[in-house]
């Protein structure tokens, strides 16, 4: 086995043994390695940093998060998101004019229906 394959298999025992699941003997290697690699402690090191930095990332947002990319977002495309509301409930949205459109086509529809004749009598 080559030193860069030794290494290699080395720097990917680095998670069971942060994680404590690497078995005695393969424990033990590695930290008979360690002692005398410089260049495999220092990416111990390294990914030791990077485990505890992801953990962080499981912090939850702050309260205002949500109101400061709103007001971003109003503010980078000059009010035409998130603006205040010019309606009674808001602004329409596209639903609710398809289904208001709809509705009224039907009722046109009805209407035009029974304004027609329904029996045709022939003509003697």
């Amino acid at each position: 086995m080559s030193a860069t394959e030794s290494h290699t298999i080395i720097e990917e025992s680095f998670s069971a043994y942060i994680d404590g699941d690497l078995g005695p003997d393969a424990k033990v290697r590695l930290e008979q390695h360690l002692a005398g690699c410089l260049s495999c402690r220092v990416h111990l090191e390294k990914f030791r940093r990077t485990v505890g930095r992801m953990a962080d990332l499981k912090r939850s947002a702050p309260p205002s998060f949500l109101a400061d990319i709103q007001s971003q977002i109003h503010r980078r495309s000059r009010g035409r998101f998130f603006g205040r509301r010019w309606l009674l409930f808001g602004r329409i949205p596209f639903e609710w004019v398809s289904l208001v459109m709809i509705v009224a086509m039907l009722v046109y529809y009805i209407a035009t229906l029974q304004g027609a004749p329904t029996g045709v009598t022939p003509v003697p």
